[in-house]
Formats: C-alpha cells, sequence, structure tokens
C-alpha cells in the first residue's frame, strides 16, 4: 500500500481518522484512492457535509463511521448513506444492548479494517467492485458471523469461512486473535489472519470474472488442474486427514492441495500479499527502481525478484524481534508460474516476458 500525507505535511496512514500533527479530520476516497484532509463544510446548513481541505470536493462520513466508529471512508454520493467498502456488507455483528456488544463491535472494526485493505487493492488494480444492489448475479457481499461456539443466542451452530455465489463469509471469532491462533495451530497452518482470509476468498469470487470470461480454463487447468474435480468430496478428504496434510513442495500450501480452485484462491491470496507489501516497501525507499504504484501495471518479473528479497529480510527482522516469520512460504518454480498466470489474468494486456516464454 502507498504511503499518505496529510495536507499539513504529515505522515497518515490509510486507517487513521485525525492527523496528530494539524488535528483535521481524514477520511478515504475510494475513487480518488486518496486519504483526505477534510474541514467541516459550512456552506452545508444541515452540519453533515466534508469539504476536502485542498479541493472544493464535498463528502459525508460512513454511516457506519458515524454510528458505530468502524469505518473511515467517505460518501460523495448524496443519495448513499454508505461507503462504497459497507455498501458490500450483507450481515454484521449485532450490537444490540448486551455486555457483549463492545467486544463485537471491536472484531468487527478489525474485520472492516481487511475488507477495506483488501477493496484498495482489488480497486488500485481495477478489478470490478460492485455490490449486490448494482448486480444481484455478479456483486461482491460480505457477512460476518457468530456461531454457538462463540454465542449461544445465535441460531448458527457452525459457521465456516467460505465464499458461494458472490458472498465471502468470515466467522467472527477470526477477529479474536487467542481464537484464531489456535485455529491456526490446530490446523496446522503456518500463515493465518484476517486479510489472509479475504483475499482468499476474494480469489474465488474473481475466478469467474478474471478465468473464465476471459476464456482462461485450458491455461488454468495446464497449471492448476480440472476445476470440475468434485469439490465437496475433495475437501472432505483433505479435512478428515488425521492429521494436517504435509505440503507438497511443488504447492504455494498445505491447503492449495485441496482442489484445483483451493490452488488457485491461495495463489490469488499471495499475488495479493506480494504485490501490496511491494508496494509499500517500495513507497519506503526499499526496493530499488523508483516508488511502484499498483494503477500501473507492474513488471510481473521485477516484482517476483524483489519479492525473494523482500520477503526474506521481513522474516529476518522477525526474527530479530523474537517474531515467527512474517512470510513462512517458499515458492517453487510451479508456483512462480502460477503467479505469472495470476498476473496475466488481473492485467490481461500484458504479455509474457522471454523469461514466461522460456519456462
Amino acid at each position: 500500500m502507498r504511503n499518505f500525507t496529510c495536507v499539513c505535511g504529515q505522515g497518515v496512514f490509510f486507517e487513521n481518522t485525525l492527523c496528530t500533527a494539524c488535528r483535521r479530520r481524514l477520511g478515504f476516497d475510494p475513487q480518488r484512492g486518496e486519504l483526505l484532509a477534510l474541514e467541516p463544510d459550512h456552506a452545508d446548513p444541515a452540519g453533515g457535509s466534508w469539504r476536502c481541505a485542498d479541493t472544493e470536493l464535498t463528502y459525508r462520513l460512513c454511516r457506519n463511521d458515524l454510528d458505530f466508529h468502524v469505518c473511515n471512508w467517505l460518501v460523495s454520493d448524496s443519495d448513499q448513506q454508505y461507503c462504497l467498502s459497507c455498501r458490500l456488507n450483507h450481515i454484521v455483528p449485532g450490537l444490540e444492548s448486551s455486555t457483549q456488544a463492545p467486544l463485537r463491535r471491536e472484531r468487527w472494526a478489525r474485520l472492516e479494517q481487511a475488507k477495506r485493505r483488501l477493496l484498495f487493492t482489488l480497486l488500485a488494480m481495477g478489478l470490478p467492485v460492485m455490490s449486490k444492489s448494482e448486480s444481484q448475479s455478479e456483486g461482491l457481499a460480505f457477512a460476518f458471523l457468530e456461531d454457538q461456539r462463540s454465542n449461544p443466542k445465535v441460531l448458527e451452530q457452525h459457521v465456516l469461512t467460505g465464499h458461494w455465489q458472490g458472498l465471502i463469509t468470515v466467522n467472527l471469532a477470526e477477529a479474536d486473535h487467542v481464537e484464531r491462533e489456535k485455529m491456526r495451530q490446530g490446523l496446522g497452518e503456518s500463515y493465518r489472519t484476517l486479510l489472509g482470509h479475504l483475499r482468499h476468498e476474494s480469489g474465488h469470487y474473481f475466478f469467474e470474472q478474471c478465468v473464465v470470461r476471459q476464456g482462461a480454463l485450458e491455461g488454468f487447468r495446464e497449471l492448476f488442474g480440472d476445476e470440475r474435480e468434485d469439490y465437496d468430496a475433495a475437501l472432505a478428504r483433505h479435512y478428515t486427514q488425521p492429521m494436517p496434510p504435509k505440503k507438497w513442495p511443488e504447492m504455494i500450501s498445505a491447503y492449495a492441495q485441496a482442489h484445483p480452485l483451493e490452488d488457485w484462491a491461495e495463489c490469488w491470496a499471495h499475488y495479493l500479499h506480494m504485490m501490496d507489501t511491494l508496494e509499500t516497501a517500495s513507497d519506503y525507499g526499499l526496493v530499488p527502481g523508483g516508488v511502484m504504484d499498483l494503477r500501473r501495471q507492474p513488471d510481473i518479473e521485477w516484482c517476483l525478484w524483489q519479492w525473494s528479497r523482500v520477503s526474506v529480510a521481513m522474516n529476518a527482522l522477525n526474527r530479530s524481534m523474537g517474531l515467527e516469520d512474517a512470510y513462512p512460504f517458499v515458492h517453487s518454480e510451479m508456483t512462480l508460474r502460477k503467479l505469472r498466470y495470476v498476473h496475466q489474468r488481473i492485467y490481461p494486456s500484458s504479455m509474457p516476458t522471454q523469461m514466461e516464454a522460456s519456462v
């Protein structure tokens, strides 16, 4: 992710709502892809508008910011109460008056933060992001649900994180750091984060747009296998094994082995991990070649080479702090081919380089 700067010159971060230097309100405009400094719009008699400090553009705060303080995205359409990100919400945690309401709001805020980071990258790459109200068949939606293991009062006995026909569901317990760590260890996973979940599930959503509709199934099957394999049976085999499966060295993760569509979603997620982190690293001057901007098609070979350096450095820095590796994965040559394939599906105008063609 790129860095942002307040109009006063202070560096600010994507999640910030206030500049600590000039005390201006901050809000993110998803259309411009910028975190903006705001000032009250005194021309608005109702007092609900904000003016960008360095332009004449006016905005309103998202309803989920006003009511629950879980969003910092702006609304530019006068007919809307919710921002682009929050309009994608299908189900959010119940915040009825109870002793658990503050905890649910905190977990919901973490999910919203991860969702906005996902959307930032998707929008920067020019991928379509529309709600179910815009297109029921092609829209994207999110459901953040509890089950009876964490809340006996709800109807759902067991909520699984997953994707179905454009609806991405995440168990609210994933936003509990302790519970998520228990699940990570229980499933033998080396990496498990909210952002990782959302990136993975978005891969399932974009399979239709980026593979099927681009007529790229033949190339997909050569790399990942036949997606027509019985999905439910494949996942049943994966989860009924007595021990967490060991990773085949050619695969990006153990879960990628479950089914070709899971392999695709895992590689999609890792591609987003790589590109977002490289954009951040380049903005901090940690990689050569100038500032990377996902709004302009990056060179995949440069990205793969720089990622081999940056990911090793990240892991070394984490170890120096006594932490686990930030990126505990090794890319095989087959995985590199799959990441190149993902790149070409996101940026279909990109042509294979000589190095790609020779693989």
